[in-house]
């Protein structure tokens, strides 16, 4: 009885160890690479374009990455060095701008 308990004890310390083990490498693996394996370049018009998330280049991946949530749901990844997506940017960025309160 005594061995059967050691043996069911051991098993399930087993388990939980490969369990955390699985779960550590496999966080790291979503966060320690790109999102965007191609970029799109050809425009999309701005009304297509739900959200804009730019995320900077960090140890995660070596390149500025943009993501552009359509009005349908989908994700496309555009390419950050063409004109039109710089465009679109600086226009977000300064529609989101507060302007500076006047004083009297």
């Amino acid at each position: 009885m005594e061995i059967k308990r050691t043996v069911m004890a051991v098993l399930a310390l087993c388990l939980l160890c490969s369990t955390v083990v699985e779960s550590m490498s496999l966080s790291r693996v979503q966060e320690l690479r790109c999102f965007c394996l191609k970029t799109e370049s050809t425009p999309i018009h701005p009304k297509h374009i739900q959200n804009i998330e730019v995320i900077p280049k960090g140890p995660h991946c070596k390149n500025v990455e943009v993501i552009a949530t359509l009005s349908n749901g989908k994700e496309v990844c555009l390419e950050p060095t063409a004109p039109w997506v710089k465009r679109i940017i600086d226009k977000i960025l300064a529609s989101s701008k507060t302007p500076a309160p006047s004083t009297l």
